[in-house]
């Protein structure tokens, strides 16, 4: 089983809430290769923990909303949902509904934050969580944006697979056709509306100690990177952890969020249709960046031949001289990307495919490729597709 305490990453894991859970765990064993490592049901909810490297994802999914009188077999055992579905507060910011709602992260003294932010909402109160692997300490704060939550998790103490009260699943059950393609999560997006961009940003500096950093040349220090496509557009602002030991977050691997919002209010642009699409909330985890094990192009032909959903290419993307010459620059077949409809952009030096990145020493995003995927995803918004 895998020591978490011997490989400490930002991200400890990232959850779903889905109403559909058979179907999205078929999407993401089956399709992206993920493998379930362990499970568990109870009265109210049923889990499935998933892993590919160094991401974990945790689906959850409620099983009625007349919730049951019910303790979870055993105190000791980690749980944050039975709290949040038993608030009348804050039930509704997973109910009923597919989201992606709870970044959970690795940090070193959890005590510490809650002390230092008095303010903050916090959800479950720091507790701990205990099985034959050892402990762990966790609580769970609620963000300033939208429906989304951080489990802050302590597992210096823990050497399981998983989190306490989780049952093993034996992977030799899986899907092994499928290979381990996903490494890790590169970014979280999360769209916003216009007001709560700045405090957003400030929010995350002042609990987690994340510094806006430029995103590319582009990036205006005030008004952050604007995207315009006719009546439609956002602006786009970025922030990073990276080895801030005075805010107890773990030493581990960067952490990055881009935080979009409408630059013309009122439009049907794709963040202000994705945040109407989930109840109208004043904010939500829009989208995810994932890094690849290797070989961006092979994980994408693996993906389409398992049935992915890809979204359409820009037709002229390829055509362009500029692009042509970028793509010719980095020993790259052109007609191979487009086939595959795979960005690629010098300024960053990586490569994108709906946010399947292939980074090659880049550490932030490109301006043609956050230009293009906006453009393919308004594609998509409009229907031209």
């Amino acid at each position: 089983m895998k020591d978490f305490s011997q490989d400490f990453s930002g991200f400890r894991h990232i959850e779903f809430h889905t109403i559909q859970p058979n179907h999205t765990l078929d999407v993401l064993v089956r399709i992206y290769g993920f493998q379930i490592i362990a499970q568990r049901t109870t009265l109210n909810y049923s889990q499935w923990f998933l892993e590919s490297y160094e991401c974990q994802l945790l689906i959850s999914s409620l099983l009625n909303s007349d919730l049951n009188d019910e303790i979870i077999s055993s105190n000791n055992y980690y749980d944050i949902l039975t709290p949040i579905i038993r608030n009348q507060t804050t039930r509704d910011l997973i109910l009923d509904r597919d989201t992606v709602f709870n970044i959970a992260l690795h940090v070193k003294s959890i005590q510490s934050i809650l002390d230092k932010n008095s303010d903050v909402q916090v959800l479950v109160s720091l507790r701990h969580a205990i099985d034959e692997y050892g402990s762990i300490e966790y609580a769970c704060i609620k963000s300033c944006i939208g429906n989304v939550v951080h489990t802050l998790i302590d597992t210096s103490q823990y050497s399981g697979s998983c989190l306490p009260g989780f049952t093993p699943v034996s992977i030799s059950r899986q899907n092994e056709f499928t290979p381990l393609m996903i490494h890790g999560i590169d970014h979280i997006a999360f769209a916003v509306d216009k007001h709560s961009a700045l405090s957003s940003i400030a929010w995350y500096e002042k609990i987690f100690g994340m510094k806006r950093f430029m995103v590319n040349q582009g990036d205006d220090p005030f008004q952050g990177f604007t995207v315009r496509l006719g009546t439609v557009g956002m602006r786009l602002f970025a922030s990073e952890y990276w080895k801030c030991a005075e805010t107890a977050c773990v030493n581990g691997k960067k952490l990055k969020y881009k935080i979009g919002f409408c630059l013309f209010p009122g439009s049907s642009d794709q963040i202000a249709t994705f945040i109407n699409k989930h109840k109208g909330q004043a904010g939500i985890i829009q989208h995810m960046g994932f890094t690849c094990t290797d070989n961006i192009k092979h994980a994408v032909r693996i993906t389409k031949a398992n049935g992915a959903q890809l979204l359409s290419r820009l037709a002229d993307y390829y055509l362009q001289e500029n692009n042509g010459r970028v793509i010719e620059e980095a020993a790259e077949n052109i007609s191979e990307l487009a086939e595959l409809g795979i960005l690629l952009d010098n300024e960053a030096n990586d490569c994108d495919r709906l946010c399947s990145n292939k980074r090659r020493g880049a550490t932030g995003f490109g301006a043609g490729n956050i230009r293009n995927l906006w453009k393919i995803v308004q594609q998509q918004v409009n229907g031209e597709t």
